[in-house]
């Protein structure tokens, strides 16, 4: 707590504890852009966050006919949680016939904890969101 003087008293003034840091901000916003559906994820993907992505993945992967974008160019944090939804949205994806593209620049911070995990090898990555409309239905690189 912290004490203030306001006209010759003190005021006792409760002060937001450091342990416990608000929840990240995160905005998903779901488009269609030629046939496909394309994710845009903003903020931190932890795991607060992480329900909230794999139900608009699945609703987006649910809603496309067969190709679905999820951008992450614009994330800033990504934990164990978040590579789960990943990987789970893939699973999801695979099983109901559709494709799970995935826009993550490389100079983003999310990139490091792909690779070092391996989902580089697993998933299918592309630099820019037109890249990834763009790309034909390539196998992920494990089924070459």
């Amino acid at each position: 707590m912290l004490r203030t003087e306001k006209s010759g008293t003190w005021t006792a003034v409760s002060e937001p504890s450091q342990a416990e840091p608000p929840p990240p901000e995160l905005d998903i916003v779901s488009r269609v852009v030629t046939g496909s559906t394309v994710v845009t994820v903003t903020g931190e993907v932890d795991t607060e966050a992480a329900p909230a992505l794999h139900a608009a993945l699945t609703t987006a992967l649910d809603d496309t006919a067969g190709t679905c974008v999820l951008d992450l160019t614009t994330v800033d944090f990504l934990d164990s949680a978040g590579l789960a939804t990943l990987v789970t949205a893939d699973t999801y994806a695979a099983e109901h016939g559709k494709s799970l593209r995935i826009a993550v620049d490389s100079n983003s911070p999310v990139i490091r904890p792909i690779e070092i995990t391996g989902l580089d090898i697993v998933l299918r990555l592309y630099h820019t969101v037109d890249e990834a409309l763009e790309a034909s239905n390539r196998p992920r690189r494990s089924e070459h």
